[in-house]
């Protein structure tokens, strides 16, 4: 990547913390709003073709809230279709917890534009589908 494109970005992300080093020519970046406090932490979940969004991402990211935003780098993703869910980790258990009747408790943002609603069903790959290419790509994800 040119010290150009390095700059833009960085000057489009702001001087948010967990994207102080450097980036991966292939690395998805995840810029996360809507935090409504800054305990605990803000996860990342990355899942490829085939995996159940429902459970453990294949990559799983970890960063600090700040002004209601974090933001995330994945490495040396190859190209291809994948899917994200964000979440605010509030009591840091590293698990998103579930009310008794199977709700989250813990507010959840999903790649592809995807909320969940009660006519939008639950989250699967295909809804939070999308597709990343080689060269250092970022998505926006609004937890809620």
């Amino acid at each position: 990547m040119s010290e150009f494109r390095r700059l833009l970005l960085a000057m489009a992300l702001g001087s948010l913390p967990a994207l102080s080093a450097p980036l991966d020519e292939n690395a998805l970046v995840i810029r996360a709003s809507g935090f409504k406090h800054e305990r605990g932490h803000a996860i990342a979940k990355v899942f490829q073709v085939g995996d159940d969004v429902l459970r453990h991402g294949r990559w799983q990211v970890r960063a600090t809230i700040q002004n209601g935003r974090a933001a995330f780098q994945v490495p040396g993703l190859a190209a291809g279709a994948y899917a994200v869910v964000v979440f605010h980790d509030e009591n840091d258990n590293g698990e998103i917890d579930h009310y008794v009747i199977g709700l989250p408790k813990e507010p959840l943002g999903f790649s592809n534009g995807f909320s969940m609603s009660l006519t939008s069903g639950k989250p699967t790959f295909e809804k939070l589908r999308f597709d990343h290419a080689l060269g250092s790509q970022g998505i926006d994800v609004v937890v809620k």
